[in-house]
């Protein structure tokens, strides 16, 4: 076995990165999973660097949909306690330094080439040890774990990249870990039936750490209840009913909690589920902590938990909403929000794109069965499906198509009556890129 290699390993001359855009050039140079799926890599590396990712105080979230806006919520809900709270998330929407973040902060450019060059021999190493490449997930989970330690963190939470049991943050010893959903989604690795995924899903479950769940499909919560079972870990499952007198208003939905009206600046009762399972996460962390819980904290926690891309109010006049729906049930979950709208009596015109390997003829008809118009439309992704593709789809009734999405754009919003909003939604790489263009042409 070699030996484990000091932090200060790379303080010399050994440095291979000079800029960010040369480490992600690198980093592009792995897959983003392998079909290897085992812990193997990520755990040899963790071990040449001293393990620091267990040196960690963590909490722990997976889920198909919903895992960013839950870790969102607990986040704000730390910092409001006064904490100094790191999270890992994928994918990134406006930038890749999103994915690593300290109280809101993006890692800087400096710090991502600094941790970069100080995993590199490591990658290196681990690579030639065991004949096997390592993948991109694995590379940028190792450097957040080495991140978070050297920054001396109270908290970090850690989202899911895909799965659960084999997902290189499942190294992790948390003080609780949660699973917002269960849905169909990367079936090609996880399984064709929702108790296969969710076998995957509870993976993350660990002897004597509690797993809190909104899941409610019995035949999924019965494989979760067994995995717990056999490793010793204590499954909670999430009272909706807690959850009182949610409704919509002007900046995001209201409603109580153990007498506490709240709010959060982000639509759709879909949310008070992630909002849920955040406090319930939240009050144990603190409990395990003994640390004393402030109504205050809890208020201004959710008040400030703005999350970029989900249902989000980009505009309000013209209205503008976009959202990063791109799977079946989070297209029903935004279909279901946007109908407080139509009662509202506005017109719904929706811009859509999606990627080629996902299943979008039932996500076509959800989205035409609430909108006026329905505009398809691709962007500059090699992932991305064509316009025209996704046109033959559908049954052609109120819906046309547009390859280039900034021309579709600039249209729409030019012609938007005072009825109408405009909602943009798809795969979260084509809400990175909206965002961007809306912004240069000082939309959002």
């Amino acid at each position: 076995m070699s030996k484990v290699i000091p932090f200060d390993f790379f303080k010399g001359d050994n440095k291979m990165f000079t800029t960010k855009e040369e480490f992600l050039e690198w980093l592009a140079n792995h897959s983003k999973f392998s079909m290897k799926l085992h812990l193997t890599r990520i755990k040899r590396a963790c071990e040449l660097l001293g393990n620091p990712e267990l040196k960690l105080k963590t909490l722990h979230i997976a889920g198909t949909n919903g895992k960013g806006s839950t870790v969102n919520y607990l986040n704000h809900l730390l910092m409001a306690s006064g904490f100094r709270v790191g999270i890992y998330i994928s994918p990134y929407i406006i930038c890749f330094n999103e994915r690593i973040q300290i109280n809101n902060e993006y890692i800087s450019d400096a710090d991502l080439v600094l941790y970069a060059n100080k995993i590199y021999e490591i990658v290196n190493q681990v690579e030639q040890e065991l004949n096997d490449d390592m993948t991109e997930f694995e590379i940028v989970t190792l450097l957040s774990y080495l991140y978070f330690y050297e920054k001396q963190v109270d908290y970090v939470i850690y989202e899911v990249g895909l799965g659960g049991r084999y997902d290189a943050t499942n190294l992790i010893i948390p003080i609780a870990g949660g699973i917002t959903n269960i849905s169909y989604d990367h079936m090609n690795v996880l399984g064709d039936t929702l108790e296969k995924i969710g076998y995957e899903k509870i993976g993350i479950a660990k002897p004597n750490i509690p797993i809190f769940t909104t899941e409610t499909n019995e035949s999924v919560l019965k494989v979760f209840q067994d995995y717990c079972a056999k490793v010793g870990s204590k499954l909670i499952i999430c009272n909706h009913k807690e959850i009182i007198n949610p409704e919509y208003s002007d900046e995001g939905m209201k409603f109580t909690y153990k007498n506490l009206k709240l709010s959060i600046p982000m639509l759709g009762y879909h949310q008070l589920k992630n909002v849920l399972l955040a406090l319930k996460m939240y009050e144990y962390a603190m409990n395990h902590d003994k640390i004393i819980i402030k109504d205050e904290y809890i208020y201004n926690g959710l008040k400030n938990a703005k999350w970029i891309g989900r249902l989000e109010v980009i505009c309000k006049k013209p209205l503008i909403i976009i959202d990063g729906s791109h799977n079946i049930d989070g297209v029903k979950t935004l279909v279901e929000a946007m109908k407080h709208f139509l009662t509202e009596g506005y017109k719904i015109n929706t811009v859509f794109a999606a990627l080629k390997d996902k299943d979008t003829k039932p996500m076509l008809e959800l989205l035409q069965s609430i909108s006026t118009e329905l505009i398809l439309t691709s962007f500059n992704f090699y992932r991305a499906n064509t316009a025209k593709n996704l046109y033959e789809q559908t049954n052609k009734e109120n819906v046309s198509y547009d390859e280039d999405y900034e021309h579709v754009l600039k249209a729409k919003i030019n012609s938007i009556k005072d009825d109408e909003l405009l909602l943009v939604t798809g795969s979260l790489y084509f809400i990175s890129n909206v965002i961007s263009f809306l912004k240069s042409i000082d939309i959002a």
